[in-house]
């Protein structure tokens, strides 16, 4: 089997940006698979393209490409780069969305303008340069082509415990209306302590312990849980947490130590 290419934007489903992206890839690359992972992560959020990219990974074959353009700096300075780890390999900017994923891994700058189209827009580099060098690696180029050997200059923010508890944020809004956040779960364990309960607030709301399930809450009640990427997530029973709430993207998130 043809190990497949993924594509993660901020572009929008059904955007004419994603289907231009797959005439490319369809034209260098026909035999090779296209999944689209998800174009709807929160327009120009970094950490959001991270998270996604970080828990999706490991479910797909090995030697997959992973092609991601959450790209709120394209067209400047900021280097394309390519990288191969054990789980596959991966095209994107060195903005952070790609650091986590590849480390440990060989990483590249692309440079190698053979490998890009003949007319690059400054605006469009996920289409112009990276999903065609993403096409050649799917059919065999090889990594040491696109480019010298580079290091990841951008890395995603790190959280950390203070005062007892940690205060992180939502990286975005699935589909219910759920709110993801960037708090992992090791690090609620860490917060609290042997007996594991926390207090979470959020805007305006406190929410004491987690659930395993939404059904561990009356309908219209607001609930904290661990979420299947593995990270604190906030949701109302049969509603819109972020309706519900009047939360969105970014919006701060305090967990500390709750009663026991």
């Amino acid at each position: 089997m043809t190990a497949p290419i993924s594509l993660l934007t901020d572009f929008g489903s059904g955007s004419v940006y994603v289907g231009q992206m797959h005439a490319v890839l369809l034209r260098l690359a026909p035999d090779v698979p296209v999944v689209d992972l998800a174009h709807d992560c929160p327009a120009g959020h970094v950490e959001a393209a991270a998270y996604i990219l970080r828990r999706s990974v490991p479910h797909f074959p090995p030697g997959t490409v992973h092609v991601v353009v959450v790209d709120p700096g394209v067209g400047t300075s900021r280097a394309v780069l390519a990288a191969r780890t054990d789980q596959g390999l991966f095209v994107g900017p060195d903005n952070g969305a790609l650091a986590e994923a590849v480390a440990g891994g060989e990483v590249r700058r692309v440079e190698n303008r053979a490998l890009m189209a003949r007319d690059i827009s400054p605006t469009f580099q996920g289409r112009d340069i990276m999903a065609p060098v993403a096409a050649r690696l799917a059919t065999g180029t090889a990594l040491v082509e696109v480019g010298p050997v580079a290091r990841p200059l951008h890395v995603p923010p790190v959280l950390e415990i203070e005062d007892g508890g940690v205060t992180g944020r939502v990286l975005m809004a699935d589909h219910f209306g759920n709110l993801i956040t960037n708090i992992p779960f090791e690090m609620l364990a860490e917060v609290g302590g042997p007996g594991g309960a926390v207090r979470v607030r959020i805007g305006a709301a406190f929410l004491d312990g987690l659930v395993a399930t939404f059904a561990d809450v009356a309908p219209g009640r607001a609930l904290a849980y661990i979420g299947s990427g593995g990270h604190l997530e906030i949701a109302v029973n049969e509603g819109s947490a972020a309706e519900a709430l009047g939360l969105d993207v970014d919006t701060e998130i305090r967990v500390e130590p709750g009663s026991r």
